[in-house]
């Protein structure tokens, strides 16, 4: 293998261990935040959890409202993201994106353990489930894509932008339609 080759292969493995060291520690910061905050804001922080079971209570019924509005969020993330992309000409917007759903995902996770113990987790999973199954994977996809194409200048293809935008309108169906299911099962049967 050439030079070329070998310096692809390790910025390649260097990215892949900066997104997972990304990852953990936003998870692991969103965690020490909640235990930071616990003792300034405790009263606060059970609001917060009313909050969470109350978004929960409202995403209990498959509608077309539900899909609209989960759609608006997911796809507003999505263009605000492609626009940045598109303006600077590079991936790096990424970074701070990932790491700040992965520090919103530890802090929640660590607020439903506080609240409910074993059943906060669960409770979590439920939530993420199925459309989580869809998301992940086109994120991996989409980060092994970034990686390869970091050090290099934005090249949009129409064909890619429609091919993510089904995938994610297909996750919207599935956490309107299917989550729900899911939500009221674990909610009834654990809460």
């Amino acid at each position: 293998m050439n030079r070329s080759g070998d310096d692809f292969i390790f910025r390649d493995r260097y990215r892949t261990k900066l997104w997972a060291l990304l990852i953990l520690s936003g998870v692991v910061l969103g965690t020490l935040l909640l235990n930071v905050t616990m003792g300034f804001w405790g009263a606060t922080l059970t609001e917060q959890v009313e909050q969470y079971h109350r978004l929960l209570q409202g995403q209990m019924e498959p509608s077309v409202g539900l899909f609209l509005r989960i759609c608006f969020y997911r796809l507003g993330i999505v263009l605000i993201l492609t626009a940045c992309i598109r303006l600077t000409g590079n991936y790096y917007i990424f970074y701070p994106t990932i790491f700040l759903m992965s520090l919103s995902f530890g802090y929640t996770l660590s607020l439903l353990s506080f609240r409910y113990g074993l059943r906060g987790i669960l409770c979590m999973l439920a939530y993420l489930c199925p459309q989580y199954l869809i998301y992940i994977p086109l994120l991996i996809i989409i980060l092994r894509e970034i990686s390869s194409q970091m050090d290099r200048a934005f090249s949009p293809t129409f064909r890619r932008s429609v091919v993510i935008f089904v995938i994610i309108m297909g996750g919207c169906a599935l956490e309107s339609y299917v989550n729900p299911v899911i939500l009221k099962i674990i909610l009834k049967n654990f809460f």
